[in-house]
């Protein structure tokens, strides 16, 4: 019972709205306290915002965004919308731009701006370090498609190995007498969704000699051929990243079999290390969502990656 509650609770709530004036689904992400706007083209633009707003104030929550095609961006800028980044090949003959409005009391439009030097400077390093893992071979790394319920006890299980890792290096800077370094405490990221009507697939990347592992998954749209990548565990040294992009690649390689055309994925945008296993296996920066996850302290943004795979 305690699974299918944590299940359930990281799963979105979707609300349909369908009236005179408007028709969407809503998808609200309680955790970070976003709402995704699905549109289904009913409504004026001014119109849908008014309602939005009201949603947002009612249900307490922060950013609301939608993805929606070329046609559309114009109507949501006018509401004050900004672009956030575009999935090429989203709806399989023609891409999504994400459109994004924050309300959060600190926010203005100028802490988006590409030109900011740090936002540049992570995006360098982060496309540096792919470029380096690349070359890295992934030799004897076994990949394979799994079901749920085995992803979800291999996640238990690596989950416990790294509380593990994390209390020991705790103790030890403490016997030391050194203060002890804040540590975000790992969790099972098995059942984040970003869309609807989704099919969910996961993937296995194992070391046949030292038994070092990762784990991936998909949200696939079958309608459209996109596909959410995720790979659940950050990669910290050299070994694992192997195994993780060569998972990564071997799982793209899967997906294009089923009939993907267009993959993307949102990571964490201080987690350079992942950022980099995408760079280095095809991906592009082609976004950057501000505000996207609220973390332990703040609110975190996120860098998207996409890839077009026809």
């Amino acid at each position: 019972m305690a699974d299918s509650t944590r299940r359930n609770n990281r799963r979105l709530v979707e609300r349909m709205v369908r009236n005179d004036d408007i028709f969407c689904s809503l998808l609200f992400d309680q955790e970070n306290r976003t709402i995704r706007v699905v549109d289904f083209r009913g409504g004026n633009f001014q119109t849908k915002h008014n309602y939005l707003e009201r949603v947002l104030m009612s249900e307490g929550m922060r950013k609301i965004f939608t993805l929606i095609e070329r046609d559309d961006m114009n109507g949501w800028q006018r509401v004050g919308y900004l672009r956030e980044g575009t999935i090429p090949g989203y709806y399989k003959r023609s891409d999504a731009y994400i459109m994004s409005r924050i309300y959060d009391e600190d926010w203005t439009a100028s802490l988006a701006s590409e030109d900011l030097p740090e936002r540049k400077n992570l995006l360098t390093d982060i496309k540096t370090l792919g470029k380096g893992l690349s070359e890295l071979k992934g030799s004897g790394v076994k990949c394979e498609p799994i079901d749920e319920e085995e992803a979800l006890e291999l996640l238990k299980t690596e989950v416990t190995r790294l509380n593990s890792q994390v209390a020991k290096a705790k103790k030890g800077k403490k016997d030391k007498g050194a203060k002890p370094k804040p540590l975000e405490k790992p969790s099972l990221p098995l059942f984040k969704q970003f869309s609807r009507e989704t099919e969910s697939y996961y993937y296995l990347a194992v070391n046949r000699r030292t038994k070092g592992m990762n784990l991936l998954g998909a949200e696939y749209q079958d309608c459209f051929g996109n596909a959410k990548v995720d790979i659940y565990f950050s990669p910290k040294v050299r070994a694992d990243r192997a195994i993780a992009r060569q998972g990564l690649v071997s799982f793209v390689d899967w997906l294009a079999a089923i009939g993907a055309v267009a993959v993307f994925t949102l990571v964490r945008a201080d987690d350079v290390e992942k950022n980099a296993i995408y760079a280095s296996a095809g991906f592009r920066n082609s976004g950057w969502m501000n505000r996207q996850r609220i973390g332990t302290d703040s609110s975190a943004d996120q860098i998207l990656w996409t890839r077009k795979l026809t």
